[in-house]
């Protein structure tokens, strides 16, 4: 009886050859590609004295950002018109837009020195902030020539005696100066910073006298 043994080396030897004269080809077009460009947003400070302003002694803890599912993807959306909406390739949230949204929006309301302290879900261990803040965005985009647009709904509530505060619509558009980009996430952030100025206003407004 004869046997036949299957030359495996050259075998390999070939395909290790091929894979070496792929790799610089490949190497090549991966190198080739659009750059990637990634954006934060940031807290905006607010214009204008602050040493008048009266420090409320209580606690407040911001939950997590509500966001639309389609801000879930990571590019910056444009919407040249309604309701097209264009997800950009190559413009990227750097990191989760819902944890850059809340850290932002904290950081606003901090700067705006109305409550003594300001924290953000889950908090320190044992935490038992004096009041809530929920805030649900239905819209986060916008367009490089008309300007960025953020829409929601935010809600306080009393966390000590468990009731709502006050639950408000919330809308604002702001130009987007630069036609690009960096000024489409300025305007983004501005647009945060706006919805903490509309929430430190209720914060300092005297609650109605009772009759």
């Amino acid at each position: 009886m004869k046997y036949f043994i299957q030359p495996r080396a050259y075998t390999n030897s070939v395909i290790v050859l091929s894979i070496a004269l792929l790799l610089p080809l490949l190497s090549g077009c991966i190198g080739n590609g659009p750059a990637i460009h990634e954006y934060a947003l940031y807290s905006i400070p607010e214009h204008g004295s602050v040493e008048q302003r009266v420090v409320l002694k209580r606690s407040i803890m911001l939950m997590p950002v509500g966001l639309p599912s389609i801000n879930t993807n990571p590019a910056l959306l444009l919407r040249p018109s309604l309701p097209a909406l264009r997800p950009s390739a190559t413009h990227l949230w750097a990191g989760s837009l819902q944890q850059q949204l809340t850290r932002v929006l904290a950081e606003d309301i901090r700067r705006r020195k109305i409550m003594q302290t300001v924290l953000t879900f889950p908090g320190p261990r044992f935490a038992k902030p004096d009041m809530l803040l929920e805030v649900k965005l239905t819209r986060f985009d916008g367009d490089l020539n008309t300007g960025f647009t953020c829409t929601g709904i935010w809600t306080l509530s009393d966390n000590q005696q468990k009731h709502v505060l006050t639950h408000q619509a919330f809308s604002a558009t702001v130009p987007v100066t630069t036609g690009d980009y960096t000024g489409y996430v300025a305007a983004a952030s501005s647009a945060i910073a706006m919805l903490s100025e509309k929430i430190g206003a209720y914060m300092v407004t005297p609650a109605p006298k009772q009759p």
